[in-house]
């Protein structure tokens, strides 16, 4: 809380509380005193510090977040937008050389990315779509194009459902969710994976991010110990540090966790939750190999923990249809989350979670005071969707135009990446996963990339401890096909040039974010 102490408010003047502590918060993130990622404090200790009403706080936080400054995750809290442009000296340079000022933008930070919210200032709008056309090469943003979502069929059974059940459609559900969808999913889930769970075993959550979390605190308790995979998806690590967990990292390798490394922790003190994505893995784009699927199933028993499996793109395969963790899982040790807002449309934020019937009562509990149910209206719309075998056939649909990407992808790298960079071509998802030779780090070769107008992942944001890493993240989620190859050419040249001019020093300082 020492960060907010410098708030003054003006009570003598007619500007409202909520907007001076929303322009005190903004001032903050423009001085690089908060950053990308870092969490808003509770409601309620913000409200005590600050000597206000609770309603001032909310307020300030949902003008903050209208304006594009923060992004709220349900069951997590509020933080501050990855894509807020902090770093103005870096994105100067990287703008200048394409001829674009940032003059007004460093004026007004603003949302970067198209998956964010957007301004709500239509000048400071205008700037932000100036910045975006300097970038011509997007590798970092992971969000589907809403130009691919179903908007039609989706229309067609929404309305269908608003004719059927009219008023009803907007009422509670129960808290594991609307019963009909579960059975759908239920359904689907047998007919396409071969996993057979009753619906009584299915708990309807708002997005995989509030599944993580509901998880979290249904099963942890204060210091329990969360293995992770290392890099790993940062949702879960804020999940898992929200309660009070300690992470312990078990490093990631193209077919899977370390075995071994995993057995030597587990000796020492095994954990309450092992949190994996086991297919299409975000950030890497690996899955793990049959026998090691075993070996951590076997390993779960043997040692008495439980796997958290998040299957976020399972569906989006371009070679062999991938097997869950939850397919092999006779003992009931796999608690299974299952997205489908990534593929399908994000901001109706719904996924579910199978578990076996006593945790699934414990889960239930934990939705129930998180936020009673889900969307009524979008639970029953989905039901339809799959009733109507639409899912199915949009799964299809996308794969079929991801996988143009992802093999122009996989030539471009073949083609130009230089030697000494390891990679691994996934058999779906949206992400590659490239390693530059020890000593030399993403970080560095992202700030040389942002001068030519080209965005990656670093590695650094994918560890609990945001530590140096050699490991960048390539997603082609956004990109066009058409300038794929161009894109990955003009990486490959900027390795290069690493390469020859410079070895740098790890050591950053830590105001130091990119544009994610």
């Amino acid at each position: 809380m020492d960060k907010y102490v410098s708030i003054r408010l003006d009570r003598s003047l007619e500007k409202p509380l909520y907007v001076q502590v929303c322009e005190s918060i903004i001032e903050l993130i423009e001085k690089n005193i908060l950053l990308p990622e870092e969490k808003l404090p509770p409601i309620r200790k913000l409200a005590s510090l600050l000597d206000v009403n609770t309603v001032t706080i909310v307020n300030a936080y949902k003008l903050l977040e209208k304006q594009g400054y923060v992004v709220s995750r349900v069951g997590s809290g509020t933080y501050i937008n990855p894509s807020i442009l902090l770093n103005h000296q870096n994105l100067s340079k990287a703008l200048s050389s394409q001829g674009v000022s940032l003059q007004k933008v460093s004026e007004n930070p603003g949302v970067f990315n198209d998956s964010s919210p957007t301004p709500s200032n239509s000048a400071l709008f205008d700037d932000i779509s100036n910045v975006r056309s300097a970038i011509r090469y997007d590798f970092a943003g992971a969000a589907i194009s809403p130009e691919f979502f179903p908007v039609e069929e989706f229309k067609e059974v929404l309305n269908e459902v608003l004719d059927r059940d009219r008023g009803y459609a907007f009422g509670y559900q129960e808290s594991m969710g609307y019963a009909p969808l579960r059975k759908s999913i239920s359904e689907f889930m047998a007919s396409e994976y071969n996993i057979t769970f009753s619906p009584e075993e299915i708990q309807v959550v708002s997005g995989a991010q509030q599944g993580i979390d509901i998880i979290a605190k249904a099963f942890l308790n204060y210091q329990d110990t969360v293995y992770v995979e290392g890099p790993t998806y940062t949702g879960a690590i804020d999940a898992f540090k929200s309660r009070g967990a300690k992470i312990v990292e078990i490093p990631l390798e193209p077919d899977g966790i370390n075995i071994d490394e995993l057995r030597s922790k587990l000796k020492v003190k095994p954990p309450r939750l092992f949190y994996t994505m086991p297919n299409f893995h975000n950030p890497t784009g690996y899955s793990y190999s049959t026998q090691k699927k075993k070996e951590l199933i076997a390993l779960s028993r043997e040692c008495d923990f439980l796997i958290v499996e998040d299957d976020h793109m399972n569906d989006l395969y371009f070679a062999e249809k991938p097997s869950p963790l939850k397919a092999m899982d006779d003992g009931g040790n796999v608690l299974y989350i299952k997205s489908f807002s990534k593929l399908f449309m994000p901001g109706l934020r719904l996924a579910f979670i199978a578990s076996r019937k006593d945790f699934a009562v414990k889960i239930a509990d934990a939705k129930y005071y998180s936020d009673i149910s889900s969307s009524g209206l979008t639970q029953r719309a989905m039901d339809l969707f799959f009733r109507k075998s639409l899912w199915p056939e949009h799964a299809r649909r996308m794969r079929k135009i991801f996988r143009e990407k992802w093999q122009a992808m996989n030539g471009a790298i073949e083609e130009y990446i230089p030697p000494g960079i390891n990679y691994k071509s996934p058999g779906g998802g949206l992400f590659f996963w490239l390693e530059l030779p020890q000593g030399y780090y993403s970080m560095n070769l992202y700030n040389e990339a942002l001068k030519y107008g080209l965005l990656l992942m670093p590695g650094d944001f994918f560890y609990p401890d945001r530590r140096p890493s050699n490991g960048f993240r390539l997603s082609f989620a956004e990109i066009a096909p058409e300038n794929i190859r161009d894109g990955i050419k003009l990486l490959a040249e900027t390795i290069e040039k690493l390469f020859q001019e410079y070895k740098l020093n790890p050591l950053r300082g830590k105001n130091f974010r990119p544009l994610l």
